[in-house]
Protein backbone atom coordinates (compact mmCIF):
# COMPACT_ATOMS: atom_id res chain seq x y z
CA UNK A 1 0.00 0.00 0.00
CA UNK A 2 1.13 3.39 -0.94
CA UNK A 3 0.17 5.01 2.58
CA UNK A 4 1.30 9.32 2.68
CA UNK A 5 2.58 10.27 6.28
CA UNK A 6 2.15 14.00 6.61
CA UNK A 7 4.14 15.98 9.32
CA UNK A 8 6.22 18.74 9.62
CA UNK A 9 8.97 20.05 11.97
CA UNK A 10 7.11 23.00 12.80
CA UNK A 11 4.59 21.36 14.93
CA UNK A 12 6.98 20.89 17.65
CA UNK A 13 7.20 24.20 17.99
CA UNK A 14 4.19 24.99 19.43
CA UNK A 15 3.86 24.85 23.22
CA UNK A 16 0.31 23.93 25.35
CA UNK A 17 2.46 25.46 28.23
CA UNK A 18 4.73 24.21 30.74
CA UNK A 19 4.04 20.56 32.12
CA UNK A 20 1.17 20.54 29.59
CA UNK A 21 0.32 16.97 28.66
CA UNK A 22 -0.36 17.95 24.86
CA UNK A 23 3.35 18.44 23.95
CA UNK A 24 6.08 18.12 21.35
CA UNK A 25 7.44 15.38 22.93
CA UNK A 26 3.99 13.47 21.96
CA UNK A 27 5.56 13.55 17.79
CA UNK A 28 8.99 13.40 18.73
CA UNK A 29 8.55 9.76 20.67
CA UNK A 30 6.38 8.92 17.58
CA UNK A 31 8.81 9.94 14.66
CA UNK A 32 11.72 7.98 16.60
CA UNK A 33 9.55 5.15 16.37
CA UNK A 34 9.68 5.01 13.22
CA UNK A 35 12.68 6.45 12.61
CA UNK A 36 14.15 3.17 14.47
CA UNK A 37 11.95 0.50 12.46
CA UNK A 38 12.23 2.12 8.80
CA UNK A 39 8.71 2.85 8.61
CA UNK A 40 10.00 6.57 7.27
CA UNK A 41 11.34 4.58 4.34
CA UNK A 42 8.08 3.26 3.63
CA UNK A 43 5.69 5.83 3.90
CA UNK A 44 5.23 8.81 1.47
CA UNK A 45 6.45 11.50 3.45
CA UNK A 46 4.45 14.79 2.30
CA UNK A 47 5.30 18.28 4.04
CA UNK A 48 2.39 20.68 4.27
CA UNK A 49 1.27 24.38 4.14
CA UNK A 50 -0.70 26.69 6.08
CA UNK A 51 -4.22 27.00 5.69
CA UNK A 52 -5.73 29.51 4.73
CA UNK A 53 -8.50 31.26 6.58
CA UNK A 54 -10.78 30.75 3.97
CA UNK A 55 -10.65 27.10 4.79
CA UNK A 56 -10.96 28.14 8.60
CA UNK A 57 -14.31 29.95 7.90
CA UNK A 58 -15.54 26.65 6.16
CA UNK A 59 -16.06 25.81 9.35
CA UNK A 60 -15.46 28.12 12.48
CA UNK A 61 -16.84 31.95 12.44
CA UNK A 62 -15.50 34.90 11.79
CA UNK A 63 -15.31 35.92 14.77
CA UNK A 64 -13.78 32.84 16.45
CA UNK A 65 -10.78 32.75 13.56
CA UNK A 66 -9.91 36.79 14.59
CA UNK A 67 -10.44 36.03 18.20
CA UNK A 68 -7.01 32.97 17.53
CA UNK A 69 -5.62 34.86 15.18
CA UNK A 70 -5.25 38.97 17.38
CA UNK A 71 -4.67 36.97 21.00
CA UNK A 72 -1.76 35.24 19.00
CA UNK A 73 -0.63 38.83 17.71
CA UNK A 74 -0.63 40.30 20.78
CA UNK A 75 1.42 37.63 22.46
CA UNK A 76 -1.05 35.08 23.36
CA UNK A 77 -2.96 34.28 26.78
CA UNK A 78 -5.11 31.79 28.54
CA UNK A 79 -8.36 30.28 26.58
CA UNK A 80 -9.47 28.17 29.44
CA UNK A 81 -7.74 26.42 31.88
CA UNK A 82 -6.12 23.65 29.79
CA UNK A 83 -6.13 25.67 26.66
CA UNK A 84 -3.68 28.44 26.51
CA UNK A 85 -2.48 30.41 23.15
CA UNK A 86 0.85 31.61 21.89
CA UNK A 87 2.35 33.96 20.24
CA UNK A 88 2.77 31.27 17.13
CA UNK A 89 -0.45 29.46 18.22
CA UNK A 90 -2.53 30.62 15.22
CA UNK A 91 0.22 29.94 12.63
CA UNK A 92 0.79 26.73 14.10
CA UNK A 93 -2.89 25.81 14.24
CA UNK A 94 -2.95 26.92 10.35
CA UNK A 95 -0.44 24.14 9.87
CA UNK A 96 -2.08 21.50 11.90
CA UNK A 97 -4.96 22.08 9.87
CA UNK A 98 -3.60 22.39 6.32
CA UNK A 99 -1.86 18.60 7.40
CA UNK A 100 -5.00 17.18 7.31
CA UNK A 101 -6.34 18.71 3.84
CA UNK A 102 -2.78 17.71 2.29
CA UNK A 103 -3.74 13.95 3.66
CA UNK A 104 -7.36 14.37 2.33
CA UNK A 105 -5.95 15.71 -1.46
CA UNK A 106 -3.62 12.92 -1.01
CA UNK A 107 -5.99 10.19 -1.19
CA UNK A 108 -8.62 12.13 -3.29
CA UNK A 109 -6.55 12.66 -5.95
CA UNK A 110 -5.19 9.01 -5.57
CA UNK A 111 -1.39 10.64 -4.67
CA UNK A 112 -1.78 7.83 -1.72
CA UNK A 113 -3.66 4.68 -1.62
CA UNK A 114 -4.37 6.22 2.00
CA UNK A 115 -2.74 9.00 4.74
CA UNK A 116 -1.98 9.57 8.70
CA UNK A 117 -2.03 13.02 9.55
CA UNK A 118 0.16 13.22 12.11
CA UNK A 119 -0.17 16.73 13.54
CA UNK A 120 -0.63 19.11 16.29
CA UNK A 121 -2.31 20.86 18.06
CA UNK A 122 -5.33 18.45 18.14
CA UNK A 123 -8.82 19.69 16.99
CA UNK A 124 -11.94 17.47 18.07
CA UNK A 125 -12.91 19.64 20.84
CA UNK A 126 -13.20 23.06 19.08
CA UNK A 127 -16.94 24.07 18.25
CA UNK A 128 -17.90 26.74 15.35
CA UNK A 129 -17.11 29.61 17.94
CA UNK A 130 -15.16 28.05 20.87
CA UNK A 131 -11.49 26.57 21.78
CA UNK A 132 -11.19 24.26 23.93
CA UNK A 133 -9.33 21.21 25.36
CA UNK A 134 -6.16 21.70 23.75
CA UNK A 135 -7.69 22.57 20.76
CA UNK A 136 -7.77 25.52 18.80
CA UNK A 137 -9.24 25.43 14.91
CA UNK A 138 -11.03 21.56 14.31
CA UNK A 139 -8.78 19.83 11.81
CA UNK A 140 -10.92 16.80 10.63
CA UNK A 141 -13.98 19.03 10.64
CA UNK A 142 -11.86 21.63 7.87
CA UNK A 143 -10.88 18.80 6.44
CA UNK A 144 -13.97 17.24 5.67
CA UNK A 145 -15.99 20.69 4.54
CA UNK A 146 -12.58 21.44 2.55
CA UNK A 147 -13.07 18.05 0.10
CA UNK A 148 -16.74 18.14 -0.13
CA UNK A 149 -16.29 22.21 -1.61
CA UNK A 150 -13.43 21.03 -3.72
CA UNK A 151 -13.10 17.54 -4.33
CA UNK A 152 -16.90 16.35 -5.13
CA UNK A 153 -17.28 14.21 -1.87
CA UNK A 154 -20.71 14.33 -0.94
CA UNK A 155 -20.91 12.36 2.52
CA UNK A 156 -18.36 11.54 5.22
CA UNK A 157 -18.17 9.46 7.70
CA UNK A 158 -15.81 10.51 10.76
CA UNK A 159 -15.14 7.55 13.37
CA UNK A 160 -13.53 9.01 16.80
CA UNK A 161 -12.17 6.60 19.17
CA UNK A 162 -10.36 9.33 21.74
CA UNK A 163 -11.12 8.74 25.49
CA UNK A 164 -13.26 12.44 25.22
CA UNK A 165 -16.07 12.39 23.17
CA UNK A 166 -15.96 14.65 19.94
CA UNK A 167 -18.14 17.87 21.36
CA UNK A 168 -16.63 20.40 18.87
CA UNK A 169 -17.04 17.97 15.66
CA UNK A 170 -20.28 17.58 17.17
CA UNK A 171 -21.25 20.84 17.00
CA UNK A 172 -19.74 21.91 13.47
CA UNK A 173 -22.12 18.56 11.98
CA UNK A 174 -25.02 18.18 14.18
CA UNK A 175 -27.62 19.29 11.45
CA UNK A 176 -25.68 17.98 8.85
CA UNK A 177 -26.96 14.72 6.61
CA UNK A 178 -24.06 14.40 5.05
CA UNK A 179 -21.31 13.76 7.91
CA UNK A 180 -22.64 10.73 9.39
CA UNK A 181 -20.12 11.81 13.01
CA UNK A 182 -19.51 8.20 15.14
CA UNK A 183 -17.56 9.10 18.44
CA UNK A 184 -16.95 6.04 20.59
CA UNK A 185 -15.73 7.24 24.03
CA UNK A 186 -15.46 7.07 28.13
CA UNK A 187 -18.85 7.91 29.69
CA UNK A 188 -19.23 11.65 30.14
CA UNK A 189 -20.25 11.50 33.37
CA UNK A 190 -16.91 10.48 34.62
CA UNK A 191 -14.58 12.80 32.07
CA UNK A 192 -13.88 15.68 30.27
CA UNK A 193 -15.95 17.56 28.14
CA UNK A 194 -18.99 16.10 29.70
CA UNK A 195 -20.99 15.85 27.16
CA UNK A 196 -21.55 12.97 24.03
CA UNK A 197 -24.32 11.48 25.32
CA UNK A 198 -26.89 8.45 23.42
CA UNK A 199 -29.41 10.90 23.39
CA UNK A 200 -27.35 13.47 21.45
CA UNK A 201 -28.06 12.58 17.77
CA UNK A 202 -28.48 15.59 15.73
CA UNK A 203 -30.73 18.03 14.70
CA UNK A 204 -33.55 19.07 11.97
CA UNK A 205 -32.09 17.23 8.51
CA UNK A 206 -29.02 16.07 11.08
CA UNK A 207 -31.01 13.93 13.09
CA UNK A 208 -29.52 10.49 13.53
CA UNK A 209 -26.39 11.43 11.64
CA UNK A 210 -24.72 12.18 15.44
CA UNK A 211 -23.48 8.79 17.20
CA UNK A 212 -22.11 8.99 20.63
CA UNK A 213 -21.05 5.51 21.73
CA UNK A 214 -20.21 6.17 25.77
CA UNK A 215 -18.46 3.45 27.18
CA UNK A 216 -17.89 2.50 30.86
CA UNK A 217 -14.24 2.92 32.18
CA UNK A 218 -12.46 -0.28 31.76
CA UNK A 219 -13.73 -0.87 28.17
CA UNK A 220 -11.35 -2.36 26.18
CA UNK A 221 -10.18 -4.11 22.87
CA UNK A 222 -13.09 -7.10 22.83
CA UNK A 223 -15.89 -4.29 23.55
CA UNK A 224 -14.64 -1.53 21.23
CA UNK A 225 -14.39 -4.38 18.29
CA UNK A 226 -18.01 -5.62 18.95
CA UNK A 227 -19.85 -2.32 18.51
CA UNK A 228 -17.37 -1.53 15.87
CA UNK A 229 -18.40 -4.92 13.97
CA UNK A 230 -22.03 -5.21 15.20
CA UNK A 231 -22.97 -1.34 14.96
CA UNK A 232 -20.49 0.88 13.70
CA UNK A 233 -19.39 -1.02 10.48
CA UNK A 234 -23.13 -2.01 9.60
CA UNK A 235 -24.27 1.85 10.05
CA UNK A 236 -21.34 3.36 7.65
CA UNK A 237 -22.05 0.82 4.99
CA UNK A 238 -26.07 1.76 5.00
CA UNK A 239 -24.48 5.45 4.89
CA UNK A 240 -22.15 4.90 2.23
CA UNK A 241 -19.79 7.32 2.70
CA UNK A 242 -17.28 8.96 -0.10
CA UNK A 243 -14.35 8.84 2.13
CA UNK A 244 -13.48 8.13 5.99
CA UNK A 245 -11.72 9.27 8.35
CA UNK A 246 -10.68 8.18 11.69
CA UNK A 247 -9.83 10.78 14.69
CA UNK A 248 -7.42 8.63 16.68
CA UNK A 249 -6.92 9.78 20.43
CA UNK A 250 -4.69 7.05 21.61
CA UNK A 251 -5.81 8.81 25.17
CA UNK A 252 -8.02 5.81 24.90
CA UNK A 253 -5.05 3.42 25.21
CA UNK A 254 -5.06 1.54 28.93
CA UNK A 255 -1.46 3.52 30.00
CA UNK A 256 -2.90 6.96 29.47
CA UNK A 257 -2.78 9.32 32.25
CA UNK A 258 -6.06 11.04 31.74
CA UNK A 259 -8.51 8.45 30.72
CA UNK A 260 -10.38 4.95 32.08
CA UNK A 261 -9.88 2.61 29.64
CA UNK A 262 -8.42 0.01 28.29
CA UNK A 263 -7.72 -0.55 24.65
CA UNK A 264 -4.59 -1.28 23.43
CA UNK A 265 -2.56 -1.31 20.15
CA UNK A 266 -4.31 -4.78 19.41
CA UNK A 267 -7.87 -3.22 19.24
CA UNK A 268 -6.67 0.06 17.46
CA UNK A 269 -4.84 -2.46 14.51
CA UNK A 270 -8.29 -4.46 14.38
CA UNK A 271 -10.54 -1.37 14.51
CA UNK A 272 -7.90 0.51 11.47
CA UNK A 273 -8.41 -2.83 9.19
CA UNK A 274 -11.96 -3.44 9.95
CA UNK A 275 -12.30 0.39 9.01
CA UNK A 276 -9.70 -0.02 5.80
CA UNK A 277 -12.01 -3.27 4.55
CA UNK A 278 -15.00 -1.48 4.41
CA UNK A 279 -13.38 2.07 2.64
CA UNK A 280 -11.81 -0.47 0.02
CA UNK A 281 -15.65 -2.06 -0.06
CA UNK A 282 -17.61 1.61 -0.51
CA UNK A 283 -15.15 4.39 -1.54
CA UNK A 284 -12.35 3.05 -3.30
CA UNK A 285 -10.20 2.74 -0.18
CA UNK A 286 -10.22 6.78 0.52
CA UNK A 287 -8.96 6.89 3.93
CA UNK A 288 -7.63 8.91 6.48
CA UNK A 289 -6.20 8.54 9.81
CA UNK A 290 -5.51 11.79 11.94
CA UNK A 291 -3.79 12.20 15.32
CA UNK A 292 -5.97 13.54 18.53
CA UNK A 293 -5.15 12.74 21.66
CA UNK A 294 -2.66 10.55 23.89
CA UNK A 295 -0.13 11.85 26.58
CA UNK A 296 1.52 8.37 27.41
CA UNK A 297 4.94 8.93 25.11
CA UNK A 298 5.42 4.81 25.17
CA UNK A 299 1.88 4.05 24.39
CA UNK A 300 0.88 7.08 21.99
CA UNK A 301 4.09 6.14 19.85
CA UNK A 302 3.31 2.19 19.67
CA UNK A 303 -0.33 2.67 18.53
CA UNK A 304 0.48 4.52 15.95
CA UNK A 305 3.30 2.30 14.81
CA UNK A 306 0.46 -0.19 14.54
CA UNK A 307 -1.59 2.27 12.97
CA UNK A 308 0.70 2.57 10.47
CA UNK A 309 1.59 -0.81 9.90
CA UNK A 310 -1.85 -1.37 9.05
CA UNK A 311 -2.44 1.29 6.41
CA UNK A 312 0.82 -0.23 4.90
CA UNK A 313 -0.70 -3.38 4.59
CA UNK A 314 1.91 -4.96 6.39
CA UNK A 315 0.09 -6.20 9.68
CA UNK A 316 -0.75 -9.96 9.89
CA UNK A 317 -4.63 -9.92 10.39
CA UNK A 318 -5.41 -9.34 14.44
CA UNK A 319 -7.85 -11.46 15.78
CA UNK A 320 -9.49 -10.26 19.25
CA UNK A 321 -10.68 -13.34 21.48
CA UNK A 322 -12.16 -11.78 24.32
CA UNK A 323 -15.70 -11.62 24.81
CA UNK A 324 -17.51 -8.32 25.37
CA UNK A 325 -19.03 -7.84 28.69
CA UNK A 326 -22.69 -7.25 29.39
CA UNK A 327 -22.96 -3.48 29.58
CA UNK A 328 -21.70 -3.58 25.91
CA UNK A 329 -24.21 -5.64 24.72
CA UNK A 330 -26.84 -3.53 26.37
CA UNK A 331 -25.44 -0.78 24.74
CA UNK A 332 -25.45 -2.01 21.22
CA UNK A 333 -28.98 -3.12 22.08
CA UNK A 334 -29.54 0.50 23.32
CA UNK A 335 -27.77 1.88 19.49
CA UNK A 336 -29.73 -0.56 17.38
CA UNK A 337 -33.28 0.51 19.60
CA UNK A 338 -32.70 4.18 19.08
CA UNK A 339 -31.09 4.65 15.43
CA UNK A 340 -33.22 2.12 13.44
CA UNK A 341 -35.80 4.24 14.69
CA UNK A 342 -34.27 7.04 13.12
CA UNK A 343 -33.26 6.15 9.95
Amino acid sequence: MNTALIYHEDYLKHSAGPYHPESKERLIAIMEIFRQTGILEQVNLLTPERCSDEDILLVHTHEHLEYIKKLSEGGGGPIDADTYCREDTYDIARLAAGGEILAGRSVIEKKADNAFALIRPPGHHVTKGRAMGFCYFNNVAIMIRYLQKNCNVKKACIFDWDVHAANGTMDIFYEDPSVLNISMHQDPRTIYPGTGFIDQVGEKEGEGYTINIPVPPGTGDADYVYILNEFVLPRIERFKPDFIAISAGFDSHRDDPLGSLSVTEKGYCKMTSSLLNLAKRLCQGRMVVELEGGYNLDAIAKSTYAVINVLLGLEQEIEIEDEPSKPIKDLRLALDKKFNALW
